[in-house]
């Protein structure tokens, strides 16, 4: 006669049977890279990671320099390598590089965590899938996208186009420039903008069942269920009026000053 089995002795048997693979997915290493490379004022960063924390400063400086934290088991980490390629005046970082070669093909994804200082005057253009990413004193064009990822940039001059699906966007211009350009996309995530008091443009707002509500005096223009135009902040003085553009699903916008 077989051996009976009870509910007690699936669950152990699938227990051992589970443990080896929970060992082997807890197995994994951590190597830290440091870079320094040269990178003109004006110039373009260009940075494609997958998951973990990003963070971009400007600064008075002529290079960039970054720090870059990479985990995952040993033999992802043997042949999913950091590439960072400059020609003196632009930068590319690509965080997941796949070794040519490598027969691995459930998992390329090394959760990279990044510290990046770069020239104060440069341009970025930064794709990300669930890293949360935070931009800081930069003069340029801003390019943003991920999918899970909160977006900051705070502090920062020049035109912005942020995107993500899930994630929270803030942006706080430290300047508004003449026909400021300001772009913003997400599907569920909110948003905040806080506005500098010398900041006076168009709102074009276009979203499924978000909401707008400002700190900031609107002067509206047009409303239908899903679209709303209006003119902000009429009276401030001194820059030429620029345009803030969001589109939503179902986030909220808010405007602070």
């Amino acid at each position: 006669m077989g051996r009976r089995l009870t509910a007690s002795s699936i669950l152990l048997a699938l227990a051992f049977a589970a443990a080896p693979q929970a060992a082997s997915a807890q197995a994994k290493e951590t190597e830290r890279v440091e870079r320094t490379v040269a990178m003109a004022a004006g110039g373009r960063l260009t940075l494609k990671n997958f998951s973990g924390k990003v963070s971009i400063t400007g600064e008075s400086r002529s290079d960039v320099h970054l720090v870059a934290v990479r985990t995952a088991p040993k033999d992802r980490l043997a042949n999913i390598r950091l590439d960072i390629q400059s020609d003196g005046r632009d930068v590319t970082i690509e965080a997941n590089r796949r070794r040519e070669g490598w027969k691995e093909k459930n998992n390329n994804v090394v959760e990279t965590t990044f510290e990046i200082k770069v020239p104060a005057s440069v341009n970025l253009d930064v794709k990300v899938f669930s890293s949360p990413v935070t931009i800081a004193g930069v003069t340029g064009t801003h390019r943003v996208h991920g999918f899970s990822s909160d977006l900051r940039l705070d502090g920062v001059t020049g035109p912005i186009d942020a995107e993500t699906f899930s994630g929270a966007v803030f942006l706080s211009p430290a300047e508004w420039q003449q026909n400021q350009s300001l772009k913003v996309k997400t599907f569920s995530g909110d948003i905040e903008v806080r506005l500098p008091l010398t900041a006076s443009g168009r709102l074009e707002f276009d979203s499924f069942s978000g909401d707008v509500t400002s700190d900031v005096p609107l002067m509206l223009k047009s409303k239908s269920r899903r679209k709303l135009s209006a003119e902000f902040n009429t009276a401030a003085a001194g820059t030429a009026p620029g345009e803030l553009t969001v589109k939503t699903f179902s986030g909220d916008v808010r405007l602070t000053k």
